[in-house]
């Protein structure tokens, strides 16, 4: 890797201070998640070290955007030293680190968050206070079963999450599609409960529903799927079988509400002349372009510059999606611009960006097919995975991507490796022929790249990686020995979805630790969440 002559520091106050101005920064926190977890600024995003390239190059368009990297000690030869050398190679050019990192925030006496998408659980139950969501608990949602009164349960969360768990008889409508549906009465005593894992987009969806949708039969499941396991309600996985609770409006009808929405919240809209001037000015403004229709919708023709951001998730994962504070974001939509108006009045909540939404007409605009694209290393040696079947016994297989994915289904033999450990332990090993391989090939690509340059070994990355070898039909395990552990599992955060014992009392300190974020969070000076006044009329 490209050694950087200098390294540019940022104090902890000078950084504090940074953050209260409206100007463009993106804070990068580089250590693991596990660490990360512990404390961490408020306003930062997480991109590990051991995922860098391909999650800062999506996550940050602007290469002369203003970053400052931070690790825990901001220490010569340290976590946020070897992210500027990368970052440097990909051609970033104003970068600086915390000097002291995490430790000299802490001892200048400044707010420290814990957790994970801390930011966005903070502001969901601030809305849930501020706006009065309506609320079931699980308790009084048993007594309106058991008494028969007309109830439909709604998981608001991706398909893939509702199959793994759900509250049972639950259908499934994500996020911000579910703004699309006629959820009127059906008889005056009928009640729309929506539910998430624990408490975030449950409140942002019912909140939607009851405030944007003007629905006055809507309730948010408290606590959701996780409170419903602890007070006893019968959850499993979702079944997909099960058709939507109601119809989708006609366009005509979304159109208006959307209408609605923009006049009452002074949301901007833009036409395509408007946006090829923003993406004239990209050079000097960052630019943020999501297409937040459904991903079929997204794959059959979207434009060039906008990355899939469906079922409301954008929200969700917005410090990671859009770790640059005060930049530009278009999103774009069908013509009914529904989906678009309501993620625009959230995300209008963090003040930190200048929102706009487009409708995507193919009229005005030359659309592309297909999935965006994915910045990779030049230089790669790729291997199919019938390449690799055929020689798998003479390779010595390393999976990079997240310990999740590798915990559900690795390669044969393969080892699990954070890429920051790799330098240390190949000291001892063979020299090669190393396969990388990660969910979809990309981490897997830049570590085959780096470690051939910077080492000289043989290396190898599996192309389209573990889920094109599944595709293939080709034996996954999802057993592993201790000793096929190279790295310890510290990309996880500690998240509860994966607790496998002792799950209750995990539940429940999880949502204590929840719900006393809205008392903690709003004491750093740095966060300033906006909350626009609502017309009744």
């Amino acid at each position: 890797m490209t050694q950087v002559q200098a390294i540019n520091l940022i104090s902890a106050t000078d950084l504090h201070s940074a953050l209260l101005h409206r100007s463009e920064i993106a804070v990068i926190d580089v250590r693991e998640a596990k660490f990360y977890a512990q404390g961490h600024i408020n306003l930062s995003a997480h991109f590990a070290l051991s995922s860098l390239e391909p999650e800062l190059l999506r996550a940050v368009p602007r290469r002369s955007v203003p970053l400052i990297i931070v690790d825990d000690e901001g220490a010569f030869g340290g976590e946020a030293e070897r992210a500027i050398d990368v970052l440097s190679a990909l051609s970033f050019t104003d970068i600086r680190m915390l000097e002291g990192g995490i430790s000299a925030w802490k001892t200048n006496g400044l707010a420290l968050g814990t957790g994970y998408n801390t930011l966005v659980k903070t502001f969901s139950d601030l809305a849930h206070s501020h706006y009065a969501t309506p609320t079931i608990t699980p308790q009084q949602l048993q007594t309106r079963l058991n008494s028969g009164q007309p109830t439909t349960i709604i998981d608001c969360r991706p398909e893939q999450e509702y199959q793994k768990t759900t509250v049972t008889g639950a259908y499934n409508v994500p996020g911000v599609e579910l703004a699309l549906y006629d959820l009127s009465r059906v008889d005056a005593e009928h009640l729309y409960v929506i539910s998430c894992f624990s408490r975030t987009r449950g409140i942002v969806a019912t909140t939607t529903l009851a405030r944007l949708n003007d629905l006055p039969n809507v309730a948010f499941l408290e606590d959701g799927i996780m409170a419903s396991f602890l007070y006893g309600l019968p959850t499993g996985p979702g079944d997909i079988r099960l058709p939507p609770p109601r119809y989708i409006e006609s366009d005509l009808v979304l159109r208006r509400h959307a209408e609605s929405i923009i006049q009452r919240h002074g949301l901007s809209v833009i036409d395509h002349r408007q946006y090829s001037r923003l993406l004239e000015e990209r050079d000097a403004r960052t630019l943020y372009v999501f297409d937040v229709r459904p991903e079929a919708s997204y794959l059959a023709g979207h434009l060039e510059q906008a990355v899939s951001a469906p079922g409301g998730q954008l929200l969700m994962t917005y410090d990671a999606q859009v770790p640059v504070r005060n930049a530009r974001i278009v999103l774009v939509d069908d013509p009914h611009l529904k989906r678009a108006a309501v993620s625009a009045y959230w995300l209008s909540h963090f003040n930190n960006a200048d929102i706009h939404v487009l409708a995507v007409d193919q009229g005005d605009f030359n659309l592309v097919s297909g999935a965006s694209t994915v910045a990779l290393p030049e230089n790669v040696r790729w291997l199919t995975p019938q390449d690799v079947h055929k020689r798998i016994d003479s390779l010595y297989v390393l999976d990079v991507g997240p310990s999740l994915n590798y915990e559900q289904g690795h390669l044969p033999g393969a080892k699990f490796v954070l890429r920051p450990s790799l330098p240390a332990w190949l000291e001892t090993q063979p020299q090669g022929p190393f396969l990388f391989t990660s969910p979809d090939g990309v981490n897997a690509a830049y570590a085959a790249s780096e470690f051939t340059h910077a080492l000289g070994i043989e290396a190898y990355a599996l192309k389209g990686g573990t889920e094109a070898w599944r595709k293939a039909g080709l034996a996954l395990e999802v057993d592993f020995q201790p000793q096929q552990l190279i790295s310890p599992f510290d990309d996880d955060w500690g998240s509860t979805m994966r607790a496998k014992v002792n799950r209750e009392q995990i539940f429940r300190d999880y949502l204590t630790w929840e719900r006393n974020l809205s008392h903690e969070i709003p004491q750093d000076e740095t966060v300033q969440f906006h909350w626009p006044a609502v017309s009744n009329n």
